[in-house]
């Protein structure tokens, strides 16, 4: 660059159009994808980074899991291709999950950018994949092996020479070729366009580089981040959560927080070993949702980037269920990793009640994956996400058929049964599914499904692997406010255990019913006419009422 100084006009102008850079790669990103998963759900992530591998921006829409990792990835994927080996049309490709997020299907994609001969930076995204090869979407995988194609971090393109090899090595070992190949497409566009807008900001300025905007972004984010932690109060906060997570198994995460002037470490130490199901998180993903948490508590006025990131220390003994080591399966690390942000609210819940959130529904996230063949014999694979309440706030209900801290959607009905043989029969707010308080949580939904039948049904069988939790331990209110309900699931009427992957049949259903969010404060708070209209929509009944709030609110259940 040629200003020695970037003054304040410029910088704010620059920074938005960083952030502005990721929002437009995330949305070529979901536009050109060919998955329910990508479009519809959201389980991707996007970022851009300057040549030192620093972040700068990010975008928000993303999922916490496969955002936070892309640093590390990048990391990880710039020691086995060193930058000086790295030339303009270079594209790397990788899904390891120790050095990701956590499992195989999520595949990042890195491109390098370069201006006037030199290296400026690098856009990155990562997309979750229909099918990856291996077991199908199933806990019972009994080391990393099982699950799936482990891509090494390779050139898929080579000076701008697409890798036929790789590409065929990939599309020869997953089910939904067509999906998957698709989405990598979608991915390579979208950091395509993400290298043209960085170039165009050195082209409009007249720099060589982004290097003095970038420190500028991070020192500057740093500061303000270690002044809001400052504003916390200093001490050590603990938690210890107890989660079930399949066939009565039980596992245990002890949390401390240690705020100490202008920083934070957190420490998982403690926590129970590494499991034989494919629960067991990484590092990197644990460290995400870590992160998330502390950066929703410290409500930053700015995007998260590098220099918000330096804040914030994470630890975790090796081997546990926060820090797998490999082979262990990881296929689905969001039933432990999901629980963090709520584990560490917890923890802080008598410091600073009024930066938490109480325990969500969707904590660990709610869904199936269906695999199987349309009558033409199309393959399908989607992923369908069924999100339950969120928390409670300080000063507010909680959001219903919010997945918080995951961040994903809820796949549209309209599109589940355009690509699934089934007919949704319903989906609807479950009744009595908040946790009560002064702000009780959102509500969770209940979802049930039949597979069509005739020549209207599947090819063969769907195998569903049925995702979720809160079976056992229910969601927790904070500060007074109540729990929420456990979860349930039912196949053909009968009750089942999480975890499990079966084989639908035409005419056969399911019904899964979402927790709701924890409630927040006394129940004895709450307003009458918050409660009154709860109950003239029928979102609570009676009895649920005169449990939890007692008979004075049912005097008068009309209009205020």
């Amino acid at each position: 660059m040629t200003d020695a100084k970037l003054d304040p006009i410029t910088l704010e102008m620059f920074w938005r159009r960083l952030n502005s850079t990721v929002d437009e790669l995330a949305a070529t990103l979901k536009r050109t994808s060919f998955s329910t998963v990508v479009r519809d759900v959201n389980d991707y992530a996007t970022a851009i980074f300057d040549r030192e591998a620093r972040l700068l921006a990010q975008s928000p829409d993303s999922t916490p899991g496969l955002c936070g990792p892309l640093g590390h990835m990048l990391c990880c994927m710039l020691r086995d291709n060193q930058p000086e080996t790295l030339i303009d049309g270079d594209v790397l490709i990788g899904n390891n999950p120790w050095d990701g997020s956590g499992h195989h299907n999520d595949i990042t994609v890195t491109t390098p950018v370069f201006f006037n001969g030199g290296l400026i930076g690098y856009t990155v995204s990562c997309c979750h994949h229909v099918d990856i090869g291996g077991r199908r979407a199933t806990t019972e995988s009994r080391d990393n092996y099982e699950e799936g194609l482990r891509i090494p971090h390779l050139k898929i393109f080579k000076a701008g020479e697409l890798n036929t090899d790789v590409l065929a090595f990939i599309e020869n070992n997953v089910r939904s070729a067509g999906t998957v190949v698709g989405d990598l497409r979608a991915q390579f566009a979208a950091n395509h366009v993400g290298c043209e807008r960085m170039r165009g900001i050195c082209v409009e300025r007249g720099w060589q580089d982004l290097q003095d905007l970038a420190d500028e972004i991070i020192e500057r984010s740093e500061a303000l981040a270690r002044a809001e932690v400052a504003k916390l109060p200093n001490g050590v906060f603990r938690h210890k959560a107890v989660i079930d997570i399949e066939n009565g198994e039980e596992v245990t995460i002890h949390c401390k927080v240690t705020v100490d002037n202008e920083a934070i470490e957190i420490d998982y130490g403690g926590s129970s070993p590494q499991v034989k199901s494919a629960v067991n998180c990484t590092l990197t993903y644990a460290s995400s949702y870590t992160t998330f948490a502390v950066n929703a508590a410290l409500d930053l006025p700015i995007k998260i980037n590098e220099g918000t990131l330096r804040v914030l220390t994470i630890k975790a003994d090796e081997g546990t269920i926060v820090n797998c080591t490999f082979p262990a399966p990881t296929f689905a690390r969001t039933a432990i990793g999901n629980h963090l942000a709520e584990i560490i609210y917890c923890a802080l819940a008598d410091a600073v009640p009024e930066r938490i959130v109480s325990g969500s529904g969707s904590t660990p996230m709610w869904g199936q994956y269906l695999f199987g063949q349309k009558q033409d014999g199309t393959p399908f694979a989607p992923l369908n996400c069924i999100n339950g309440g969120m928390g409670a706030r300080p000063d507010s209900d909680g959001v219903s058929c919010l997945t918080f801290p995951v961040n994903v959607g809820n796949t549209p009905v309209e599109v589940l049964e355009s690509e699934v043989p089934i007919l949704v029969n319903k989906r609807a707010l479950w009744e009595d599914s908040a946790g009560p308080g002064e702000f009780r949580g959102g509500f969770g939904q209940e979802f049930e499904v039949e597979v069509l039948a005739d020549d209207l049904g599947p090819l063969d069988d769907i195998l569903v692997s049925f995702r979720g939790g809160r079976f056992i331990h229910p969601v927790p209110g904070v500060q007074g406010g109540g729990d929420a309900p456990n979860g349930e699931l039912y196949v053909n009427g009968e009750r089942q255990e999480p975890g499990i992957q079966r084989t639908l049949v035409s005419g056969d259903s399911f019904l899964c019913r979402a927790p709701g969010g924890g409630g927040f404060g006394n129940p004895g708070k709450r307003s009458q006419a918050s409660l009154k209209r709860d109950l003239r929509s029928g979102l609570v009944s009676e009895d649920f009422v005169r449990l939890h709030y007692g008979d004075r609110f049912l005097t008068d259940a009309g209009d205020d």
